[in-house]
């Protein structure tokens, strides 16, 4: 009868160590024990939280304008109930966008980036357009009409900076569009261009058709925006916001 082959011991790597951190003398695969290898993950973790944390606030203070970077909640003259909404409102299921209407000195903007500062600080990806140029500065292009006019420019860095403009535009998981109707007129009319009409609109579109949230502020009361954005365009845009907006004035 052939006998089985007697088993090979089992090779271990495990010995005693001592750990380069704290001392101790230990069993194990590496230099480190137990407790100072979780302290060691820790401590990386920790340091990529920061670096995390310090790419986020770049990213948030080139996108904002500067008067609205910092806001006080508990100390402000806002009403009550825009403070309540910059800071506990979220994305309903059926109304999951926001629609903040009234005059100038409101404070609609700024409850606005308040709710985008949230978001972005939580994770998400955040973009703040404004309707027209107001934002915009040097090759820094965060406007709806100066991004749809600038993508066709000459100097290759406002190109790219306007294509990126419209790309994160669309595709942001929380866009801000602030100040709605003050986009570039065409001419003497007063109505939208038609580059920027079409603009708006296929945004505005895009969006609501794959769900994604937008906070829309404006000055003009309905019948005003509609005239303002055309009547090709207007009510048809309007009639899509109100679907799906909360609409706060």
């Amino acid at each position: 009868m052939t006998s089985l082959p007697t088993p090979s011991p089992t090779l271990t790597l495990e010995r005693e160590r001592t750990c380069v951190d704290c001392g101790r003398v230990f069993h194990g695969l590496i230099g480190l024990c137990g407790d100072c290898g979780t302290a060691r993950v820790e401590r990386e973790q920790e340091v990529q939280r920061l670096a995390q944390q310090k790419v986020r606030k770049k990213r948030w203070l080139q996108m904002c304008p500067q008067l609205y970077q910092e806001t006080d909640w508990a100390n402000t003259a806002l009403r009550p109930d825009l403070v309540k909404l910059a800071r506990t409102w979220q994305p309903g299921e059926e109304k999951h966008s926001l629609l903040l209407m009234g005059d100038t000195g409101l404070g609609k903007t700024r409850v606005a980036f308040g709710l985008l500062q949230r978001f972005h600080e939580a994770g998400r990806s955040v973009y703040a357009l404004h309707a027209g140029d107001a934002w915009d500065h040097g090759d820094h292009v965060q406007g709806l009409s100066s991004a749809v006019r600038l993508q066709y420019s000459e100097e290759m860095p406002l190109i790219e900076a306007s294509r990126d403009c419209l790309r994160r535009a669309r595709t942001c998981s929380l866009l801000l569009v602030d100040d709605l109707g003050k986009e570039r007129a065409s001419g003497n009319t007063g109505l939208l261009s038609e580059a920027v009409s079409e603009a708006l609109f296929n945004l505005i579109e895009h969006r609501l058709t794959h769900r994604l949230p937008m906070i829309v502020t404006t000055n003009a009361n309905g019948p005003a925006l509609e005239t303002r954005l055309g009547t090709d365009r207007g009510p048809a845009l309007l009639r899509r916001l109100s679907e799906v907006c909360m609409v706060v004035e």
